[in-house]
């Protein structure tokens, strides 16, 4: 039996600059971490033949190409497996919409154990590119890639997408006491709205010609907020957030809603110094940064948006149990 942990993360600035629409011709950044919430995939020999997937559903089988579930069938297809194995997928946080990267860390989790079943060792950077193949290539998903790079890779990182497909890592190197303090300021408030990405995400990938002006902009606020960080500007970095999400909505119409609007304001009228909604918008998790002092007038302004602690989380995808 092996299992892979594979984190979640919180995208900052420069989303939508990391689909290749936009990075082939203008080259994308991103800056995100990875937070101590995570996907489990977990993959044991199965002592009957065919294949068992234990998701939200049950699905028993006699080889992968009969497999429904769409990443279950593309990671097992490039991980070069196609039948004796039981998986079983687990999460700290619904999937479904959470705006995260939920589905990216799931399948970079999933190629991790799948090839470590098969007694190989694979990098960051070779999980996250088979990711992208997967989810890009084969399923033909409407996305970027700054989701399998973050989970990983893990940490605190400014992500370069260049025009010829490759990705530079530029982990964020500020104080200890800085990154302490950005720890403890990160709020995230789930909504208690579900949406499907793809018709956002579908979206905005549309509508790149016409955004070229506000994909610049934000790609500029990747790089200011990472020189912010490496400053230790943390009161610099909540207002570039504040940009960033200002920007963001501009991408396209279904990005926010009036409730995610009017609990925005509230967060600023409380003491927030800016946020966002995280992933490509519309419902899912606001993520805000606000110093201790302000924090309880936040929360009470939420009411009764459920709040989920983390911190930050410097590794990516790993394994962490393997038993022959």
């Amino acid at each position: 039996m092996i299992a892979s942990r594979t984190p979640l993360r919180i995208s900052f600035c420069g989303g939508g600059t990391d689909f290749k629409d936009y990075y082939a011709r203008h080259g994308g950044a991103v800056l995100s971490t990875a937070i101590d919430q995570y996907v489990y995939l977990i993959a044991n020999k199965r002592f009957e033949k065919g294949i068992r997937l234990g998701y939200s559903q049950t699905e028993i089988i006699d080889r992968r190409q009969q497999v429904r579930h769409p990443l279950f069938n593309a990671c097992m297809k490039a991980a070069g497996i196609d039948s004796g194995i039981e998986l079983l997928s687990l999460a700290d946080i619904p999937s479904k919409g959470s705006g995260l990267g939920s589905s990216s860390s799931f399948a970079v989790g999933l190629l991790n154990v799948l090839h470590a079943y098969q007694g190989k060792k694979k990098p960051a950077r070779s999980l996250a590119e088979q990711a992208c193949h997967v989810e890009i290539g084969l399923l033909r998903e409407p996305i970027g890639k700054q989701d399998q790079y973050a989970a990983a890779f893990g940490g605190l990182n400014l992500f370069e997408f260049n025009p010829d497909e490759t990705v530079s890592v530029h982990p964020v190197r500020c104080s200890k006491n800085s990154l302490r303090e950005l720890d403890a300021n990160l709020l995230l408030f789930f909504t208690g709205l579900t949406r499907d990405s793809k018709s956002v995400l579908a979206k905005q990938k549309k509508n790149t010609k016409k955004n070229l002006v506000f994909l610049h902009l934000l790609k500029a606020l990747a790089y200011d907020a990472y020189d912010a960080l490496h400053a230790d500007d943390l009161t610099r970095f909540g207002n570039l957030l504040h940009k960033n999400w200002l920007l963001k909505k501009r991408l396209a119409a279904n990005v926010s809603n009036p409730l995610i609007d009017q609990y925005y304001a509230r967060a600023l009228k409380a003491g927030a110094v800016g946020g966002k909604i995280c992933g490509s918008g519309n419902g899912g998790f606001l993520a805000f940064y606000c110093e201790k002092r302000r924090q309880n007038a936040l929360r009470q302004a939420l009411r009764p948006l459920k709040e989920t602690p983390f911190s930050l989380e410097e590794g990516g995808s790993r394994i962490v149990y393997e038993e022959d």
